[in-house]
């Protein structure tokens, strides 16, 4: 994991352990701004939108609701929080992602254990970076032409490119499936090459070999779960600060 230990500066033997666990705060930024074009659909329609559609389709609406929190954000975060997360919940298949992540300790654990980490894990994504996303602004979202649909019809790979006020451009690759209720959601995605599901799964899979946890569920739980409250509060001090800068001047 030397890629993401390079984003990485606890100094503490127990907070490397624990960053292990973290993809860093920069390219997670950059995910949930991709996660965005998966926001639910908000035109009702008689046929369902294929998988491109919604992407394309609401990205709009979402980078709006980012302009908006601009203005209340830092005052009112947990309005943000609570927007946010109504636009996440129809369009990431949580439990699906974080199962992914638990890989084969997903069927020792039990039904709390599941619950535990897939709440952590939701937990993570919305709240610690929920913030992070007023940073991105005058940027663009373009879908990219699939050259090679794929054949099954409920599992579409959704392309695109970010290109960010600065001029740099990130690829994205979403991993989608069909659900039940005609509804696409995300299972994975792709960022600048960097596989964010399997990125998580062999954290976690390290994580449960650490001596330090004695492979217990409970642990690595915890422990994630902890790094990512003392993540959110790190953050949410950056940005006030950030804030409070710019004021100033």
């Amino acid at each position: 994991m030397a890629t993401i230990a390079m984003f990485c500066d606890r100094e503490t033997k127990q907070r490397a352990r624990w960053c292990a666990f973290r993809p860093g705060l920069r390219l997670v930024k950059l995910c949930i701004v991709f996660l965005l074009g998966l926001a639910p659909w908000g035109l009702s329609a008689v046929a369902a939108p294929t998988a491109e559609q919604r992407v394309q389709d609401v990205s709009d609406r979402v980078l709006a609701l980012i302009e908006e929190a601009r203005g209340y954000a830092q005052e009112d975060p947990e309005r943000f929080y609570r927007e946010f997360t109504a636009i996440l919940d129809p369009a990431v298949d949580f439990d699906a992602f974080a199962r992914s992540v638990m890989a084969v300790h997903f069927r020792a654990a039990t039904a709390e254990q599941r619950r535990r980490f897939a709440d952590s894990f939701k937990w993570g994504l919305v709240r610690t970076y929920a913030l992070a996303l007023t940073e991105f602004s005058n940027g663009t979202i373009r879908i990219v032409p699939n050259s090679k649909p794929t054949q099954n019809k409920r599992l579409q790979s959704v392309r695109m490119e970010v290109t960010t006020p600065s001029g740099n451009v990130y690829p994205v690759q979403y991993a989608m499936a069909l659900g039940g209720d005609g509804e696409w959601r995300v299972r994975n995605i792709i960022v600048n090459g960097v596989n964010m599901g399997l990125t998580y799964r062999n954290q976690f899979a390290g994580a449960m070999k650490d001596p330090a946890n004695g492979g217990s569920l409970d642990k690595v739980i915890d422990g994630w779960s902890n790094m990512l409250k003392e993540e959110a509060e790190e953050l949410e001090d950056t940005l006030s600060s950030g804030g409070a800068e710019a004021g100033a001047r």
